[in-house]
């Protein structure tokens, strides 16, 4: 079928080969140089009008996706990626099934099944951007999100994620039953586990992170601040702590949830996750993925996480740290309970001595005095490690007797 340029082609050709207008008349009125107006001249007396078409004209285009791949992708989308939005369905045709099609193509074929994406699209607010750190590693952004994050069962946690500012990194995630200290303190053995130990946190103004205590006369003449327990951890490893003023001030990792509660949820439904321990268990693969994806290169390509300081051990640094006077029946009273002291060959007894308790993530309790064990109680495990910086959550439970020293 020609088109209405087709037309106009073949008729000033005509005219031109009947001699009713010149050359140069020819191509102003067809916009062309007289030299592209001379081939069409040549390929109309070779052709006819048929010449002056293009010769790919009604052939496929060598572009096109086979059908069988069209078919294929119409039922992924119809079926396993029907709650994904399209960005997240190219990402996971590429990654899953070896399909690899353009944003746009992904979205033409969306528009024919006429499926709306289900992310909904707002107008931001302007606001002046910061730019990113430079270095990886120079400033972490961490937060937590409560969402229902495996929607089949309903079931609602708290994902604690610690994002790198300059690569946009997934550094460490871990979900647990609400945000507390113990998630933050667990992520970020992690990282430093894995990475380095970051030179600075950016994180809200959540209790967490800095105490409601009021100074006293002497914090005030000394300049200091009561430390909350996460607070004491990244004192002992030299972070700096930067609290964020609005949550648009940390808003690369406000954006990471709004992405993860998009994907990662439909990742978890798709993979029939039922749990919270199955959902811990999944979490590095996907971010491994996610990291392959929207990772970005550092302005500056060296590291700016340092090494791990001498002398300090991981297990005390890494857990709640609570002293307590030993009563005179040798025991130190913690969670409700009162948990008894062996003698050992040092000593009998310590009572009225000062102990050192240390609740790590993990649930295991360790009692100390001067830099020597007494006794290491493990928590139950039937029960979540939950512990406010202040009074106990709710009675935390251990084994009835102390575990034998390794």
């Amino acid at each position: 079928m020609m088109t209405d340029r087709d037309v106009l082609k073949v008729d000033v050709v005509n005219r031109y080969l009947d001699g009713k207008v010149t050359g140069p008349e020819a191509a102003d009125e067809l916009a062309i140089s007289e030299r592209q107006f001379r081939r069409y001249v040549s390929a109309s007396r070779l052709k006819g009008a048929k010449g002056l078409l293009h010769g790919n004209r009604g052939k496929p285009s060598r572009r096109r996706i086979p059908d069988s791949v069209r078919k294929r992708v119409m039922e992924l989308m119809l079926n396993e990626y029907r709650e994904y939005n399209t960005s997240h369905i190219r990402d996971a045709l590429e990654e899953e099934h070896d399909i690899t099609l353009s944003y746009s193509c992904v979205w033409r074929i969306r528009s024919e099944l006429q499926q709306a994406t289900p992310k909904k699209h707002r107008v931001q607010t302007h606001r002046v951007r910061r730019a990113p750190a430079e270095r990886e590693g120079q400033l972490v952004q961490v937060d937590g999100s409560t969402h229902v994050w495996l929607k089949d069962q309903g079931l609602s946690f708290t994902l604690i994620a610690f994002l790198d500012d300059a690569t946009g990194k997934i550094l460490g995630a871990v979900f647990r039953e609400q945000e507390d200290a113990m998630g933050y303190i667990q992520v970020l053995h992690k990282v430093c586990e894995t990475y380095g130990v970051p030179q600075a946190l950016y994180a809200d103004r959540h209790t967490i992170f800095q105490s409601p205590k009021k100074l006293t006369a002497l914090q005030k003449a000394r300049h200091e601040e009561p430390l909350t327990q996460v607070g004491v951890v990244l004192a002992s490893l030299g972070i700096r702590r930067i609290a964020a003023q609005t949550p648009q001030a940390k808003g690369r990792v406000e954006r990471l949830f709004g992405t993860l509660q998009d994907r990662l949820v439909n990742e978890l439904c798709r993979h029939k996750i039922a749990n919270m321990a199955d959902a811990n268990a999944f979490l590095p693969a996907f971010i491994r993925r996610y990291n392959a994806r929207f990772q970005r290169a550092p302005a500056d390509p060296s590291p700016a996480f340092s090494a791990w300081p001498e002398g300090l051990s991981p297990q005390h640094v890494f857990s709640c740290h609570y002293t307590r006077v030993v009563a005179n029946d040798n025991t130190v009273s913690f969670g409700g309970l009162k948990l008894p002291i062996p003698g050992n060959e040092r000593r009998r007894t310590y009572a009225r001595a000062t102990a050192d308790l240390y609740l790590h993530y993990t649930g295991t309790l360790t009692i100390e005095h001067e830099g020597q064990r007494l006794a290491r109680y493990k928590h139950d495990p039937a029960s979540p490690v939950r512990l406010d910086h202040f009074v106990p959550a709710e009675p935390i439970v251990y084994s009835p007797t102390p575990e034998p020293e390794p």
